[in-house]
């Protein structure tokens, strides 16, 4: 017999249960005939909790058997004409699952767990399971069968009990919501609810403790004006410890924040030996948490911007179309009709001194700047590593600086931004400020004062050790002010051009605050220096490749975003791969960056130089060298052809009677004259004298020569020989010797 699943109820789904009690009567006429009976029996009418919730298997600890037999009034064992049904009333404490069907291989029906299945009987018979679930408690199994005489509904319930443990508390959760509150008249929350659940050792929820309180909830070390408040048996309870009671194991407190910032710890305490505080506590189990309270003031920002769906390319038609009419952008994001422009969401979180969200509604301002930049030493024009702002005052001065003729000079209106955070100590001197005057090339004036680095509560001057620029906005425009949400994140929105991806900037988020020393406004800047990126992905591509070996040439790299616009003033990085030899680009051996930046096209020229690289073998070249920026790369083969060999001398003279020794030179060279390094090269001697040695087996070396060191002798005037000298691809040198008159 097989059991289709969609016949099956699925576990926790919604119940319809058949009508308990047994077959009814028929209004006591005595001529009709009786409905038969249900008999349901099991020998493991009590089973252990299953906690992992595993599945039913055969022999499992936590399955029982459950036999069903159908009998007519006269006690007979009686075949039905429709499916019987199984429903259990707790699925979470015991679910029920047919016998595994052989016929159907896909699947276990055994390993099924449902609330209720109908199943066809055998004359009358039929056995079926019932598996523990994750909660303790009763579950009522109801089999329900239409009489095959009466055609009446006839119901048998069995119960199961699932055994959890001692219903007394063993684990304890505690959780505040929020974990950070702010002191009153702050304009934010005040209030954390402390939710707490207490379980036995069953995992089950703890009784209810009736009359009494069981959970105890107190404020450790000094509560800095905070309190506590809760229900409890005898009524409201507030103050640094209350007692209040569980609902089904759960239970909580209110949180109060007083005037006193800093973390706040509360613990919650429970008594394994009774489930009861109200009479003192013999054996406790604690749990703590802390609760922040702050005064949700501006304290810090921190700049960000999201990798994904961040950027967006603008359209012509927005506005001007209606929704439902525009063309989707591509895979890409990009728009059929683009026009020209990008935005991208920038965003900065708040926080107070304590590490809480600000209060939300606190305003943002954000800012950029972008030019005079210097492509050359890709730097901004105006900048500097040595500034040194006067804390409270509105005095910038620089030894090094420019201020007046770098890039053109600066002027008022301008926007000078300074890194405090950079050097340890500093933070509070991260600044974005506009330039009041220009006084000297060392020496400005800013329209507003910068704060007074007190954050230890002292005022302190590292002097001229913070890096500055001094620029304004060309390319870019940003939204002006965001105001924080609930979690202090403010946003902004940066636009720019296609023309100027790449293009380096300075962004900032800036708020107003409270000096804590003095009472006084103070500005909370974060700055970053960053660039216009383009849309993701990118395409680097580098031409011609391959590039041949051990000498000089010139390799074109571009870099495009996904929209094809070239990625301009961007430092590509590079690196070599060879078996043998050595590589530089621009001067720069091995890997590094180029020595220029990308142009408006998007593309810069690498010089690339290579010397002692091996020959090819095959179709594999001698190296590859890889130009990449992030994720984004290609690479361009370096190939070495051998295309001679030479030897020195070419021709030997050997004086008859007489030995010679003779040192034969070997390079190899490839198409362009460049010596090859690594070349395995054999030779052999052969003709009317003798050559000791007569064979040679050797490898160019790094300047890509080799000799051959030989004696010659027994050559008479006239006799000839030739050693022949063969490499790859067929190369191969020859050295003619030639017997002449002794020497007188």
């Amino acid at each position: 017999m097989k059991f289709p699943l969609n016949s099956f109820g699925l576990l926790l789904a919604s119940l319809v249960l058949a009508s308990c009690g047994g077959g009814g009567g028929n209004g006591g006429a005595a001529s009709a005939p009786q409905s038969g009976t249900i008999t349901l029996t099991t020998s493991r009418p009590t089973l252990p909790l299953n906690p992992g919730n595993v599945l039913p298997y055969p022999g499992s600890p936590y399955m029982a058997e459950v036999q069903f037999t159908y009998r007519n009034n006269a006690g007979v064992i009686t075949a039905l004409t429709a499916d019987a049904t199984f429903t259990t009333s707790s699925p979470s404490t015991v679910s029920l699952s047919p016998p595994d069907d052989p016929s159907t291989e896909d699947i276990n029906e055994l390993a099924t767990r449902v609330v209720s299945f109908p199943a066809t009987t055998n004359n009358g018979s039929y056995v079926f399971f019932a598996t523990s679930y994750d909660v303790a408690g009763t579950a009522t199994v109801t089999a329900s069968a239409i009489d095959p005489a009466t055609g009446r509904t006839v119901s048998q319930t069995l119960n199961f009990t699932v055994a959890g443990s001692t219903p007394l508390p063993a684990a304890l959760d505690v959780v505040p919501s929020p974990a950070g509150v702010y002191v009153p008249g702050s304009g934010g929350t005040t209030n954390s609810v402390i939710n707490i659940q207490v379980r036995d050792g069953a995992n089950q929820p703890v009784p209810n403790p009736g009359a009494a309180d069981n959970v105890q909830v107190e404020i450790v070390g000094s509560p800095g004006g905070s309190t506590l408040s809760a229900t409890s048996v005898n009524g409201p309870d507030s103050g640094p410890s209350v007692q209040t009671s569980t609902v089904n194991g759960v239970a909580a407190a209110s949180f109060q924040a007083g005037t006193v910032q800093g973390p706040i710890q509360v613990r919650v305490t429970v008594d394994r030996a009774d489930n009861n505080v109200s009479n003192g506590i013999a054996d406790p189990i604690s749990a703590t948490t802390t609760v922040v309270v702050s005064d949700g003031k501006l304290f810090s920002l921190t700049l960000s911007s999201p990798n994904v769906n961040a950027l967006r390319v603008n359209r012509v038609s927005d506005g001007a179309v209606p929704p439902e009419d525009l063309e989707p952008p591509d895979e890409n994001g990009v728009p059929p009709d683009p026009d020209a422009t990008y935005s991208l969401t920038i965003s900065a979180l708040a926080k107070d001194r304590q590490g809480n969200p600000v209060v939300p509604g606190t305003v943002i301002r954000f800012g950029v700047v972008d030019e005079p930049f210097n492509v050359a030493t890709d730097t901004f024009s105006i900048s500097g590593n040595d500034g040194n702002p006067l804390e409270g005052g509105n005095l910038f001065t620089a030894p090094t600086g420019m201020f007046a003729t770098a890039g053109g000079g600066a002027g008022p209106g301008d926007v000078l931004v300074v890194f405090g955070d950079e050097v340890q100590g500093n933070t509070d001197l991260e600044s974005a400020l506009t330039v009041q005057a220009i006084n000297s090339q060392t020496n400005l004036n800013t329209a507003s004062n910068f704060n007074r680095n007190n954050t230890t509560g002292v005022t302190v001057d590292y002097g001229s050790v913070l890096p500055y620029v001094i620029a304004r906005a060309q390319h870019g425009n940003i939204t002006a002010t965001g105001v924080t949400n609930d979690i202090g994140r403010a946003s902004a929105t940066l636009n720019y051009t296609v023309s100027t991806l790449g293009f380096q900037n300075v962004i900032w988020a800036q708020g107003e605050s409270v000096d804590s020393v003095t009472g006084g406004n103070k500005r909370v800047t974060d700055a970053a220096i960053g660039a216009y990126p383009g849309l993701a992905p990118a395409t680097i591509s580098a031409s011609p490749s391959p590039i041949l070996g051990n000498r000089t040439q010139q390799v074109q790299v571009c870099l495009y975003d996904a929209t094809l616009s070239p990625l301009q003033r961007v430092r590509l990085g590079f690196s070599f791969e060879l078996g043998q030899g050595t590589g530089s680009v621009d001067g720069t051996s091995g890997a590094g960056l180029l020595g220029s930046s990308t142009g408006a096209n998007g593309c810069v020229i690498a010089n690339v130089s290579t010397s002692g690289v091996g020959a090819s073998s095959g179709d594999s070249g001698s190296g590859t060298l890889t130009f990449f920026i992030g994720s984004y790369s290609t690479s361009v083969d370096i190939v070495v052809n051998l295309a001679t060999l030479q030897v020195s001398p070419s021709t030997v003279t050997v004086p008859a009677g007489g030995p010679r020794m003779v040192n034969i030179s070997i390079a190899a060279r490839d198409s362009g004259g460049g010596l090859v390094p690594g070349v395995n090269i054999t030779g052999t001697c052969t003709g009317g004298g003798t050559f000791d040695p007569a064979s040679f087996t050797g490898t160019t070396d790094g300047n890509g020569l080799t000799n051959h060191s030989l004696t010659a002798d027994g050559f008479m005037l006239g006799v000839t020989g030739i050693c022949t000298y063969t490499a790859d691809q067929g190369l191969s040198a020859n050295v003619d010797f030639i017997g002449t008159n002794p020497t007188p």
